[in-house]
């Protein structure tokens, strides 16, 4: 069986990608509310728009997905991909640039960013957000 798929297919894949409101950002605002944190949402004011703005401790947190965010090389398994593999690599690595970018930039004006992969958000949420209430302190 071929398991291709046809361009068609992979143009409908990827416009289901959400750059707000993923499934990991849920599950990070369900966290948040119930740690008794108050937080705003995709604060566009914010240099890189965070995801939540802890605004009255300066705190900018962003919730990355390994993959698009190039975690350990993750950009290396798109060597895997069958068409515009370099596409994909620079897209990644100008991903990564933007975000040390984005980090130096808000530093610079007195924020405190917090970076949280994927999957420590879906396998250790509450260490996330105990790290987020220490950082308030």
């Amino acid at each position: 069986m071929d398991k291709r798929r046809t361009k068609k297919q992979i143009s409908f894949n990827m416009s289901r990608i959400r750059s707000t409101n993923t499934l990991i950002e849920r599950i990070f605002a369900s966290a948040l509310r119930g740690g008794g944190v108050n937080y705003m949402k995709n604060h566009s004011k914010v240099i890189g728009k965070p995801d939540f703005v802890i605004s009255k401790n300066k705190i900018a947190i962003f919730c990355d997905s390994a993959f698009w965010h190039g975690y350990k090389n993750m950009a290396t398994k798109i060597h895997s991909f069958k068409s515009r593999k370099e596409f994909w690599i620079n897209k990644i690595n100008a991903n990564i640039e933007r975000d040390k970018k984005v980090n130096r930039l808000l530093k610079k004006e007195g924020w405190r960013v917090m970076r949280f992969w994927d999957f420590e958000i879906k396998n250790n949420i509450d260490r996330c957000i105990k790290k987020v209430i220490e950082k308030q302190k």
